[in-house]
């Protein structure tokens, strides 16, 4: 069995149990074929349809998106989307596309991240519970970077995005705060020249283990989730306005509560493997 045979049948084995289509594992697919730019060598995963069929509508058939930001809100999972619904809506309106998906296991950080953004299964891809070496894996990263294309990680020091993607032809910002890692993909959206943005927010998932998943800590994160996913639409389309662009909400798994006051997630249950990938495409104008 090939390697992509393995991952296929890890994600098909999740999408089956829960009864969805789709996989965390196909937003790097799904985000290449946007861009015209080849997939990563052990990539499973499977470009959604109704995503890329909006692409090539705005585009005619013949443009290719050329700009990308990914906002990958830790722990934001269809669980907490039932809880938080009006800042899900929000987040749904601004986008247009709602894609639940399924998580892998253990559904842990470095786990997750390492499969949404190589395509490939935790077994292929080498990280199968929470540590954080760095992947030997092709990714999405390294795909961009054969194709000329340039690549920004935005994330806190010495987190599972800051970590585990290293030594490849990126640049890394890294800061102590959620708030720095924003404000670096806000201006590097409006001063460099960036095709791929990669913004990481880990501070939901830190409040939910500290307080619980639906603790007045975390009624904060989730509407600043909003709020910031709101402010790159507003800021791409000012500033990379004659682009074809795309902005993606991208969670990696969600949570559940434990007691009256701490949440965790990492088990084979709806609330910790059921996630929602947010696309809104938009045509340069």
């Amino acid at each position: 069995m090939t390697d992509i045979e393995r991952s296929k049948e890890v994600f098909d084995q999740f999408r089956t149990q829960y009864n969805t289509p789709y996989s965390i594992g196909d937003l790097t697919a799904t985000v290449c074929t946007l861009c015209g730019v080849e997939l990563p060598q052990q990539c499973a995963g499977t470009p959604i349809p109704s995503v890329i069929d909006q692409g090539d509508k705005l585009m005619d058939g013949v443009g290719k998106t050329q700009k990308v930001l990914l906002f990958c809100a830790d722990a934001l999972g269809e669980n907490q989307r039932q809880y938080f619904k009006d800042d899900f809506a929000r987040i749904e309106k601004i986008a247009g596309f709602r894609i639940l998906s399924t998580s892998v296991m253990p559904s842990v950080t470095p786990v997750c991240y390492g499969s949404i953004f190589s395509g490939a299964a935790p077994c292929v891809h080498g990280i199968q519970k929470y540590e954080k070496p760095v992947l030997k894996v092709d990714t999405l990263f390294d795909a961009f970077a054969r194709a000329g294309k340039n690549v920004a990680i935005c994330a806190i020091n010495s987190c599972s995005i800051d970590m585990i993607f290293r030594g490849r032809n990126v640049d890394y910002y890294s800061f102590r705060t959620d708030e720095g890692s924003f404000q670096c993909a806000m201006k590097l959206v409006a001063e460099s020249d960036y095709d791929l943005i990669v913004c990481y927010m880990t501070d939901y998932d830190h409040q939910m283990h500290h307080h619980g998943p639906f603790s007045a800590e975390c009624v904060e994160q989730a509407k600043l989730a909003a709020d910031r996913f709101t402010a790159f639409a507003a800021q791409m389309d000012q500033y990379w306005k004659s682009y074809n662009r795309a902005l993606v909400f991208v969670p990696d798994h969600g949570g559940h509560p434990v007691d009256e006051t701490h949440g965790a997630h990492g088990e084979n249950i709806p609330e910790d493997m059921l996630v929602n990938h947010f696309y809104r495409i938009c045509e340069a104008n």
